[in-house]
């Protein structure tokens, strides 16, 4: 009894469990086919992907065999491309000036300048590096030395903002071919607009006078670190077309010695440059147009003849170089005296010669950097030629201070400031000279090079 009792209980018990065993069946089934198409989705995916990798490798081999078909025609630029280097600069500049002559040393007279300077330009080389062609564009004033609105002048690319927002021009200040011939080690053959290339400093040439006509400089490569020089030069400064042409011939000769690479521990790379020149100017009164600026503290008589006409200069020059204290150091001496002179009066005695000396502390190439500059100089009235000397220090017949700072704010942005403290070595009012007051200057530059 209590056997049938059992079985009746387990048939009761299938019986109840039957419908949910039914459920558990279907919601496996649907299970497997979720799985199923899961699988389908991942195998798809996988496909795909290799058929990705597959794309990727295909233009990975494309570009391989561009680049490699590049490199065998010598690069995808055009030929006349290659070798060809673009560079410039711009500078902002804030320029104060004051002013005090006898006539008015109560009361100064003020300039205040905002003024611009912006200079690119292109060089390209050829030959297998042994020819070199470049120019340059430089902004400017529209006046010349004499006031004649014909050009910047020789010594300024600065333009000063003003002139009711007109356009400003743009000039051109570098046009040249140089040729260094690997047949001959040592020989440099220059022609056109080219930067002043004797051994120099702004005593006798400002920074941005870049003389036009032909050079030729030969440095014997026989003697290891001692390398002598010498150059000759033929360059144009005025053509005229009835007269006579004003021409400069200059002659230069002198060593560049690296003499150590350390000296006691304390110096290292000690190295000078020194060289004498020889300047023959020919027909210099084109310079004096009528106009008493146009000498730039050269004397001159009745407004008209130069006292010095022929500029026959002779020019010394030394510079060194070392570094000391983890600082570059670079001193230098320059003097100059002038054989033409032709003028007998007593008044313009001892008005031959001129010198400069100085120093740079430090350098400028990087985020960081700072340099630090002094000069004096004093330049009488006929050592030099004052169209083409440092106009900033007012050209000839000026003596005086000059401190320099510049700070690198990043690799190609500097900021720096200039003071200038100069007056004039003769004020004998029947020199025929003007400008000849003490003058005060200061600059504030921002410069970004490019």
């Amino acid at each position: 009894m209590r056997v049938t009792k059992g079985l009746v209980a387990g048939l009761w018990a299938i019986l109840l469990a039957a419908p949910a065993m039914g459920q558990d069946l279907k919601a496996l089934e649907q299970r497997l086919k979720d799985q199923e198409r899961r699988i389908a989705e991942l195998e798809a995916l996988q496909s795909d992907q290799r058929l990705k990798d597959a794309q990727k490798e295909e233009v990975i081999k494309l570009i391989n065999e561009i680049n490699a078909d590049a490199a065998k025609k010598g690069g995808s630029m055009p030929s006349w491309l290659k070798d060809l280097k673009f560079k410039g600069d711009f500078r902002l500049r804030y320029e104060g000036q004051s002013t005090t002559s006898a006539a008015d040393a109560v009361s100064p007279k003020d300039r205040n300048r905002a003024r611009f300077r912006l200079r690119f330009g292109f060089i390209k080389t050829f030959l297998d590096k042994e020819m070199e062609v470049g120019f340059r564009l430089a902004s400017g004033d529209t006046s010349a030395a004499d006031g004649r609105t014909i050009g910047s002048g020789a010594t300024s690319t600065n333009q000063t903002m003003t002139d009711f927002f007109s356009e400003k021009s743009i000039w051109i200040d570098l046009a040249y071919a140089k040729y260094t011939p690997k047949s001959v080690k040592g020989l440099t053959i220059i022609g056109g607009k080219m930067a002043t290339p004797l051994v120099h400093t702004d005593l006798v040439w400002d920074s941005d006078v870049n003389p036009e006509g032909f050079f030729a400089q030969y440095e014997a490569p026989f003697f290891g670190d001692v390398k002598p020089f010498v150059s000759t030069g033929y360059f144009l400064v005025q053509e005229s077309g009835g007269g006579h042409d004003t021409i400069l011939m200059t002659y230069q000769a002198g060593v560049d010695w690296a003499v150590a690479k350390d000296v006691g521990g304390v110096i290292q790379d000690l190295g000078f440059t020194t060289a004498l020149a020889y300047y023959d100017y020919d027909h210099m009164n084109s310079l004096n147009t009528g106009a008493v600026n146009a000498t730039r503290g050269n004397m001159h008589r009745n407004g008209s003849d130069l006292l010095a006409r022929k500029f026959q200069m002779i020019n010394w020059t030394t510079k060194m170089k070392f570094k000391a204290l983890g600082l570059k150091w670079s001193p230098y001496f320059d003097i100059v005296h002038t054989c033409g002179n032709e003028d007998v009066d007593p008044r313009f005695d001892n008005q031959s010669n001129g010198f400069a000396l100085g120093f740079n502390l430090g350098e400028n190439k990087k985020k960081g950097d700072w340099s630090l500059g002094y000069k004096y100089a004093r330049i009488e009235s006929n050592c030099t030629v004052g169209a083409f000397n440092d106009s900033d220090f007012g050209h000839s017949n000026r003596k005086g201070h000059v401190f320099r700072g510049t700070y690198n704010l990043t690799d190609d942005l500097t900021i720096g400031a200039s003071f200038f403290w100069t007056e004039p070595v003769t004020t004998d009012p029947s020199n025929g000279l003007v400008d000849d007051q003490r003058t005060c200057l200061v600059q504030a530059d921002l410069v970004w090079k490019f």
